[in-house]
């Protein structure tokens, strides 16, 4: 499962609107850590999202996206970490939900699989 999670199943998830950003339960660390962790609309599939500094000891501006996602039915997880993104703020968590509503969390995990190949 996790060869093809980058490339296919989140990506194909979030497009297919299987997670809706109104349900997620976001969670903001003193601006140092967001979390994002939501179900899909058929109870599929849990998506986490986690958002942090690289460098918390400078002002953060460069933050690291890591997302799992597990399927339900038989408790497997797949992770994808390493793609980094720019962020400006205290509520790092409430950013990720704005990505998922908006559908640009979508295109990071693109960037990060064409930066992986």
């Amino acid at each position: 499962m996790t060869a093809t999670f980058p490339e296919v199943l989140v990506p194909q998830a979030i497009t297919a609107g299987a997670f809706d950003a109104d349900d997620a339960d976001v969670r903001n660390n003193l601006g140092l850590l967001g979390l994002l962790d939501v179900y899909s609309r058929d109870g599929s599939y849990r998506l986490t999202v986690s958002l942090e500094p690289v460098d918390p000891d400078r002002q953060p501006s460069l933050w690291a996206l890591e997302v799992e996602m597990e399927v339900c039915a038989d408790g497997k997880v797949a992770r994808r970490a390493g793609q980094q993104l720019e962020y400006s703020g205290s509520t790092p968590g409430s950013h990720l939900r704005k990505l998922l509503a908006s559908g640009e969390l979508h295109g990071y995990l693109l960037q990060g699989t064409a930066a992986a190949a």
